[in-house]
């Protein structure tokens, strides 16, 4: 007689736990942290786009994991959240993993993705980061 009850749980091979994911893949939990920092940074970009306009019609922006070796040399003794590699367009670089090292809530690797485009932004247009992003907190939150 069937109650609906499985027979048996799966467990692994070694029979310590439920065999599969916890949530299923469609869950919003299960987002990893490189989807949410590459949806982050497109958040981040549509913004900039609706507040700037054609400003940023000949700007590229891309991503990087970590910083190349010639980024690295001339940083002069720290490690950089982006580059701007100009050329038509001009591309905006934002390194991930050293933003994340910087950030210890997802609210913060928010702040910190949208203060560097903005400061990245600002070199390329001439405007003040907080002219970019009205919500610009500055260097002053990723130490």
């Amino acid at each position: 007689m069937k109650t609906g009850v499985p027979d048996s749980v799966k467990r692994d091979r070694h029979d310590r736990g439920l065999r599969g994911p916890v949530l299923p893949h469609s869950a919003p939990s299960h987002e990893s942290t490189d989807q949410f920092f590459v949806r982050e940074m497109r958040e981040a970009v549509e913004d900039l786009d609706g507040r700037l306009g054609t400003m940023l019609t000949s700007i590229k922006f891309a991503l990087e994991e970590i910083p190349n070796k010639r980024d690295l040399t001339f940083a002069s003794g720290h490690v950089p959240l982006g580059r701007i590699d100009q050329g038509n367009p001009t591309t905006i670089v934002l390194y991930q993993r050293p933003i994340e090292m910087r950030s210890d809530s997802k609210e913060l690797l928010q702040r910190v993705v949208r203060d560097v485009l903005a400061e990245l932004v600002s070199l390329v247009t001439g405007l003040r980061p907080d002219d970019v992003d009205p919500n610009y907190e500055g260097p002053e939150i990723r130490s």
